[in-house]
C-alpha cells in the first residue's frame, strides 16, 4: 500500500488493566472444582467472546466508513484537477481552431484582393475576363449547333 492511501489508527475499546484482572478472577471462581471451568464460566467465555466480535465487527464498520470517506474525498479532489486540467485542453484546442480560422480567412481575402487586382490588370490590356471567355464558349457551341442544323437541312432539301 502506497503512503498516499488513508490511515487506519484503532483508538476505540482498548480496555483497562483493572477490568481483565476483575474478569479472570470472576471466571476462576466459577470453577466445577476439578481444574475445569464451570457452565457459567464457560458461558461468560462465549458471551465476552461474541461480545469482542461484535466489537471488533462494529470497529471494522466505522474504520471502513471514515476510510471510505477519505477515500472518496480524495477522489472528488482528483476529479475536480482531472476536470480543470480537461478544460485548460479543451480552451487552448479552441483557441488554436481560432486562429487557424482567421488566418484562413486572411489568406482568402488576400487572394481575392490579388485576383481582384489582376484581372483589373487584364482588362486594362483588353484581354477578356474568365466570365466573358465562357460566354464567348457558350455563343460559339450555339452557332455551331446552328449551322450544323441547317448544313443537315440544305442536304435533306438538295437530296
Amino acid at each position: 500500500m502506497s503512503d498516499d492511501g488513508p490511515k487506519i489508527t484503532v483508538t476505540r475499546g482498548t480496555r483497562s488493566k483493572r477490568s481483565r484482572q476483575t474478569n479472570a478472577s470472576s471466571a476462576r471462581s466459577r470453577s466445577s472444582g476439578w481444574g475445569l471451568p464451570g457452565p457459567g464460566a464457560v458461558v461468560s467465555g462465549v458471551v465476552r467472546g461474541v461480545r469482542t466480535m461484535w466489537w471488533a465487527g462494529l470497529g471494522a464498520v466505522a474504520t471502513a466508513r471514515d476510510a471510505g470517506a477519505q477515500v472518496f474525498d480524495a477522489l472528488v479532489e482528483e476529479g475536480k484537477s482531472w476536470e480543470q486540467t480537461e478544460r485548460e485542453r479543451r480552451e487552448r484546442r479552441a483557441r488554436q481552431v481560432r486562429t487557424l480560422v482567421e488566418e484562413s480567412d486572411a489568406l482568402q481575402e488576400a487572394e481575392e484582393r490579388i485576383q481582384d487586382g489582376v484581372d483589373a490588370a487584364l482588362r486594362r490590356v483588353g484581354v477578356p475576363s474568365r466570365d466573358e471567355m465562357e460566354d464567348l464558349r457558350d455563343q460559339i457551341d450555339a452557332l455551331s449547333a446552328r449551322v450544323e442544323d441547317l448544313a443537315r437541312a440544305a442536304e435533306e432539301d438538295g437530296a
